[in-house]
């Protein structure tokens, strides 16, 4: 009997929550906060957290809930990236993998605010006229800004790495040439944009002992490096245009070595600050996370957090992946520890107790007990459940709760027959003796709805005004054209440190640095590349004496109020970049 009990929790369990073997994961970060997709390497579904949560994302038990992809579907194990932002109304996320043919596929989807799931508004393929894609290769995305669009990196059959990109002026997706012919060790890859300088910078392994990186520069090349053994050749003597035999390690003996380093990680995760100082983490062969940085004095070891802010990885050389917000230095890992996802946040680089991403909105889950003790379910870090034997802590616990419920409902059902009962023999009574009693319905009472304005804001009913501290209407403005998102320039986001927020199909370029990036290399004009419909937004409008930097009004600018149930409590955070990685199992 015990058995059965036991077996039969366990498969309800199973039954709500489903199961599922998972792959690759993204992660970006817009003016709400971070958010995560992970793909079924079963299904090849993504799955994803709810777009529209706020500041923590909540990724929900339910495996069916994917996204629509029906036109161009993943193919299994492909790599993922996104960038996404908001548009004042909505949000957005533009999202990047490889089909069944190996090609890039971009896909722009929109967030339906009322049930938290995304809605695909085209797929494209995106690698047409460039070199093939290898089949295992990592695609890592960055949004530049709505003018000068996205910049794609993927390595070729070779190992080479390539660059290709889209921008309001063309319209279309071109191959922008070579970034690198080092050599590589994993096809591990991660971007990072400044915004400030113009700069982009790129890292992978490169061998069993040293991390490989490209930068790209104002004289239009990208300039390669390697840490901790330097190359031969530094600066702009070591470029995309230098053939991999004379890229060369120096035999300086270096100050420091990676540690658990065998240059086969399957992940890397590259960040960057507002003091731009690039760093860069990956998951060691002791399944640790480490982290290192570029100082004054070059690329040096940080100091490993405690395993209660980095608990170990379930797998040596794991998947990661990484969310940063710019302005105010907080940043967000993500990957597989204790057979969960966990999340790893620093904040003003302070590294704050790991937590299991929560499946619902768990700050409304408090509740208080009849002896005024609060119970708040948190998420929590990743722990193994004790057997002890026969029944689990969590199976005892579920069936003392059913027992104790079943035995309240059958007490409430006698009482309520009882007091039935009684209620119709005194009406009886009252009728025989010819009283005609009467009853009365409660008085009848009426609420008047709501009354909201066109841009989805509370008007009072009485005087048509706004109530007391309430937003009077959204700061940003959303206009669409043809049915295609038109992505404006936030009031409340910096520009150069935000560019993502801009959308990148179109927005006044007043906000955005133009600098030699924004080109393609030179004598490499994009060929054959696959141009977007027509329908395509091309432009943005932006608000009247919006400045370049703003960022410090950011906490004052109200934002549109959507009730849903499943949203965390808005804390206020600003906008910044994506980081790519894969994972092994999701919860």
């Amino acid at each position: 009997m015990v058995f059965k009990l036991h077996s039969l929790f366990y498969l309800s369990i199973c039954v709500l929550v489903g199961e599922a073997s998972c792959g690759s994961i993204a992660a970006w970060w817009n003016s709400r906060g971070p958010s995560i997709i992970l793909q079924d390497d079963d299904t090849g579904g993504i799955r994803y957290s709810l777009c529209n949560g706020n500041y923590t994302p909540i990724l929900p038990d339910d495996t069916t809930m994917t996204m629509p992809l029906d036109n161009n579907p993943p193919k299994k194990n492909s790599s993922l990236s996104a960038t996404g932002w908001m548009d004042g109304t909505t949000s957005w996320v533009s999202m990047f993998y490889m089909d069944n043919n190996d090609d890039i596929v971009n896909s722009l989807l929109k967030c339906d605010w009322d049930t938290g799931r995304w809605q695909n508004t085209g797929d494209y393929v995106i690698s047409n006229g460039a070199p093939k894609v290898a089949p295992t290769s990592t695609v890592a995305a960055t949004l530049l800004g709505s003018t000068d669009g996205y910049r794609v990196f993927y390595n070729d059959l070779s190992g080479v790495m390539h660059e290709i990109g889209y921008t309001s002026d063309s319209q279309k997706w071109g191959y922008y040439g070579v970034v690198s012919h080092d050599v590589a060790s994993s096809q591990a890859i991660s971007s990072v944009y400044s915004g400030s300088d113009g700069n982009i910078t790129l890292v992978r392994p490169r061998d069993e002992k040293n991390i490989g990186v490209s930068r790209y520069y104002s004289d239009e090349t990208w300039h390669l490096e390697s840490f901790p053994e330097p190359l031969t050749k530094t600066g702009n003597q070591s470029t995309n245009a230098t053939s991999a035999s004379d890229l060369k390690l120096d035999s300086i003996v270096t100050s420091y070595s990676l540690p658990s380093w065998d240059g086969t990680a399957t992940s890397i995760a590259a960040g960057i600050d507002n003091s731009l100082t690039r760093y860069v983490f990956y998951i060691g062969t002791d399944n640790k996370l480490y982290q290192v940085y570029n100082g004054n004095s070059g690329w040096l070891m940080s100091t490993r957090a405690d395993d209660s802010s980095w608990p170990q990885a379930d797998t040596a050389g794991g998947q990661l992946a990484i969310a940063s917000d710019y302005t105010t230095q907080a940043i967000r890992l993500y990957y597989m520890s204790g057979g969960k996802v966990v999340e790893a946040a620093s904040n003003n680089g302070q590294w704050a107790a790991s937590t299991v991403l929560p499946s619902s909105n768990t700050t409304q889950a408090q509740t208080t007990s009849s002896t005024g003790t609060s119970a708040s379910a948190t998420p929590s870090s990743p722990s193994a459940d004790d057997d002890e034997g026969g029944l689990s802590g969590a199976a005892k616990a579920g069936l003392s709760a059913g027992v104790t419920l079943g035995v309240i409902a059958l007490g409430g059902m006698l009482a309520a027959f009882c007091f039935l009962r009684r209620r119709q023999r005194k009406l009886d009574e009252a009728a025989k003796q010819g009283e005609g009693m009467q009853y009365m319905s409660p008085a009848s009472a009426h609420t008047y709805p709501a009354t909201y304005s066109q841009s989805g804001t509370y008007v009072n009913t009485e005087n048509g005004a706004f109530p007391p501290g309430h937003p009077g209407s959204p700061q940003d403005t959303y206009t669409g054209q043809n049915g295609y998102p038109m992505p404006t320039v936030p009031s409340y986001a910096q520009a150069q440190g935000y560019p993502q927020q801009t959308g990148p199909y179109g927005g006044d370029h007043s906000a955005v640095p133009q600098t030699a990036y924004t080109q393609p290399q030179p004598g490499l004009v994009p060929q054959d590349g696959w141009t977007y419909p027509n329908t395509s937004p091309t432009e943005a409008t932006q608000q009247p004496g919006q400045q370049q930097f703003q960022q410090q009004f950011q906490y004052f600018q109200p934002q549109p109020q959507h009730t849903n149930p499943q949203e965390m409590p808005e804390q206020r955070r600003p906008v910044e970049m994506m980081g790519e990685g894969h994972y092994k199992e999701a919860p």
